[in-house]
């Protein structure tokens, strides 16, 4: 399906972010301020001139913020949440991504604190902890590869949630199909396929984001309560919390009636565009199999109100403290907060010391202020949520492009916590410039492929075994399904490859484009389908295995999303 290009050029988004708008201050219910502290609004003209020089510099349509301070939430919204005119405001919802995570950790924390539940795969349960081992719980279900016997048997909860298993992205492996009479993977599809795929470091070693252990969670709470994850989310936060606007579903929420923003990419090759820029609409994308990794669709105004909870539940270590958000009892907070692993030293950036992960949160120290933080990302969206707890301080962003969207949340919510804690300018981290260098290498991913994956290939290249031709065909891996290799049309061969897959029947929606590099060998450029700007690009190795009679019999390769990921063997079956 080709999705039609918004005509309306940058010039229009930026002319409507000149527009006069209507700034909110917004008490929680029931709440006053604090007498004697009047507090105002960081959303005066001089932000409105930053935030809009932010959206022009990444090309992003619109942003919504908002900020939590003691008792008082200020929101705005900027730019444009669906073209041709329709603004962004506090109220526009946004696929929020990973910051998802936060929410399921949440769930099991109260699962867990409430004593209610148990692990019930053996004569004698016990009842629910963190380490509780997940085939515990869902024994049939949780099973790995038999080289990883022991993981299988003592990777718990908390292993899970941390991102310690060892496991690494492997997202490329999530289906929207389990067997040929499906017409719906489910979680559970989801969970199973773990036997089939690598792990790539011991359990509890080293730190590798794994969307998949998230949906193992997701398996695990819907197994406990019988119930679905977002039934779970609305009865034991979202309502207790007033948030009204936040849904684990994009179908929901629209149902309802809700304004959710539309996402865009922006073409920087400028192909049949006027004036050879613009951007282009992406349609919304159903998350069922990932909703507990990243599926929720909600408005900063209900994430302002998590971000509250979160705050005033802190310090529930001390006995003297009383929890100021019972929907988290104390015992929940601490464990949600609680440093599990350390993070790779070079994403320290702005930050005192190096990162840990928590339970779907990120924490370190910020001019000897704790801070919590995760961020989101979708083919069209991206999110930004940070809190100060100790300071009583709180921000997100929710914008409706993939990547750039979450640079100008940065640039964002660092300035507010910068201009809170009075740092000086020449103190304040560069985020423009990180955000160029992200940039500058992502565009450069498919000239730079062949060079970067082998450095050290031969010169001139050997010549492939076989005509291009004879490696048509499909490969299959019980996991990561099927790869279907056609041959690339003459004249995209010097930008996409001399072979393609095209992989629409995945959750994630992506192309793959062979280059020849020498031999068998061949340097793969991986784009998503819907956003085809290689801003969510990546990059992968592959050799093509021949056997005795001389054809193609298998496929290997070493997907390369946050470093390896495993060689996965695709055998070809057509």
């Amino acid at each position: 399906m080709r999705f039609g290009l918004c005509i309306a050029a940058a010039t229009v988004a930026l002319a409507l972010l000149g527009q006069p708008r209507t700034e909110q201050k917004v008490l929680s219910a029931g709440e006053e301020e604090e007498e004697g502290e009047m507090r105002e609004s960081p959303f005066d003209s001089d932000f409105e001139g930053f935030a809009k020089a932010a959206l022009d510099r990444w090309k992003v349509p619109g942003v919504s913020v908002a900020v939590v301070d003691g008792g008082d939430t200020w929101a705005e919204g900027y730019g444009i949440a669906s073209f041709p005119s329709t603004p962004a405001t506090p109220s526009t919802l946004y696929y929020t991504g990973s910051t998802t995570k936060a929410f399921t950790a949440a769930i099991l924390s109260l699962l867990i604190a409430s004593g209610n539940f148990s692990s019930s795969s053996s004569e004698t349960s016990s009842p629910l902890t963190w380490q509780t081992p997940i085939s515990h719980i869902i024994r049939d279900d949780f099973v790995l590869g038999p080289e990883y016997e022991w993981a299988a048997a003592h990777l718990t909860l908390e292993d899970a949630l941390s991102h310690r298993t060892g496991f690494p992205r492997h997202d490329k492996a999530l289906a929207r199909r389990y067997g040929p009479d499906r017409d719906r993977g489910t979680v559970r599809d989801v969970v199973r396929s773990l036997r089939y795929l690598p792990m790539v470091s011991e359990p509890r070693v080293v730190w590798r984001y794994c969307n998949l252990m998230y949906m193992v969670a997701a398996h695990v709470i819907q197994s406990l309560t019988g119930e679905w994850l977002g039934a779970v989310m609305r009865e034991r936060i979202w309502d207790p919390l007033g948030m009204e606007a936040t849904y684990l579903s994009v179908e929901d929420a629209l149902e309802a009636g809700r304004e959710v923003a539309r996402g865009y990419y922006w073409d920087y090759q400028g192909e049949g565009k006027r004036e050879g820029q613009g951007f282009v609409s992406v349609p919304y994308g159903s998350l069922n199999l990932a909703s507990g990794a990243g599926g929720i669709v909600s408005n900063v105004l209900d994430y302002s109100q998590w971000i509250r909870c979160l705050i005033r539940g802190d310090g529930s270590d001390d006995d003297d403290n009383e929890n100021g958000c019972p929907v988290l009892p104390k015992e929940a907070h601490r464990e949600l907060k609680l440093a599990r692993i350390a993070m790779p030293p070079e994403m320290r950036m702005s930050f005192d010391a190096p990162l840990a992960y928590a339970l779907g949160w990120e924490l370190s120290t910020y001019k000897g202020w704790r801070i919590f933080t995760h961020s989101g990302g979708m083919e069209a969206y991206g999110a930004e949520v940070y809190f100060l707890p100790d300071l009583g301080y709180g921000a997100v962003t929710l914008g409706n492009t993939a990547q750039t969207s979450n640079f100008v949340g940065m640039e964002l919510a660092w300035k507010l916590i910068d201009d809170k804690l009075g740092v000086s300018e020449e103190e304040r981290f560069d985020w423009v410039s990180r955000g160029e260098k992200v940039l500058d290498t992502q565009l450069k991913l498919a000239e730079t492929a062949v060079h970067d994956l082998y450095p050290e290939r031969a010169n001139p290249p050997l010549p492939r075994a076989l005509p291009l031709e004879k490696y048509v065909g499909v490969y299959s891996h019980p996991a990561y399904q099927n790869i279907t290799l056609q041959l690339t049309d003459e004249d995209s061969v010097n930008t996409k490859g001399e072979l393609r897959a095209l992989r629409d029947d995945m959750e994630w929606q992506m192309t793959f484009d062979f280059h020849h590099v020498s031999g068998e060998f061949w340097a793969v450029v991986i784009d998503m389908l819907n956003t085809p700007n290689l801003l969510n690009g990546q990059r992968a190795r592959a050799q093509f295995e021949l056997g005795v009679k001389g054809t193609v019999d298998k496929l290997k390769m070493e997907f390369l999303e946050d470093g390896n990921e495993g060689v996965i063997i695709f055998d070809r079956i057509a």
